[in-house]
């Protein structure tokens, strides 16, 4: 075999099996942290949003986790393929490399109920993916936040912007806010995917102020 301008190849065809089995266990590997906001944008006022400063142990969301970042090889490109199809019930391996990540979380305390975020492309997906978490750790499931604009700005914008987009379009019902009374523990709050991590904030801090202890974000993906 030739390398460049005809020369002989150095690169030698026999690839270590020992080598190769690190390089697919690196591939396989799940889990992520998502690092919770801790500051509100400067100049929300002006956008008709009150919220300044910091981000009170009361309202904010606890470090969370994802199966994959969109970028990672292995499981980011599943994911890529996942998120950009038609909506439908979350696959059986995606849902199982989800468990994986869970097993692995190192939480301070582990949750006791679930909570779906409301989508307008994967509500399915998130749903299905919701409920069989908590089939799977024996949690209660409480359903879903309403989404009250399904509209977006979209992604484009700096922090500020993304916030308001995302500050009025959801809100707790009154079925999960009852059930959010009862709750003793921290809560899963699931989502599809993670990019200015203000909807995951906005929507813990939702959660936190109906009665929810704790809130732990995981989604299946993270834009990185």
């Amino acid at each position: 075999m030739s390398g460049f301008g005809g020369e002989p190849s150095w690169f030698d065809a026999y690839v270590d099996p020992a080598h190769l089995r690190l390089a697919e266990k690196q591939l396989e590997q799940v889990g992520v942290s998502i690092e919770p906001r801790t500051l509100w944008p400067t100049g929300m006022e002006k956008l008709g949003v009150s919220a300044k400063g910091k981000i009170g142990p009361a309202a904010a969301a606890e470090p969370g986790r994802a199966l994959a970042r969109l970028t990672d090889l292995g499981w980011g490109t599943t994911l890529r393929e996942l998120l950009a199809g038609s909506d439908g019930p979350v696959p059986a391996a995606v849902a199982s490399a989800c468990v994986d990540v869970l097993k692995a979380w190192p939480w301070a305390t582990r949750p006791v109920a679930v909570v779906a975020m409301p989508s307008v492309h994967h509500p399915q997906l998130i749903q299905s993916l919701a409920q069989g978490l908590a089939s799977v750790g024996r949690l209660r499931y409480l359903g879903t936040l309403d989404l009250v604009r399904p509209e977006s700005a979209g992604p484009g914008g700096n922090s500020a912007f993304r916030l308001a987009d995302v500050w009025s379009r959801f809100t707790v019902g009154p079925e999960l806010a009852a059930a959010l009374t009862e709750v003793k523990g921290p809560v899963l709050l699931v989502d599809d995917l993670c990019d200015s991590r203000w909807t995951l904030t906005v929507a813990a801090k939702l959660l936190r102020a109906a009665g929810a202890p704790e809130v732990l974000p995981f989604a299946l993906a993270v834009v990185a």
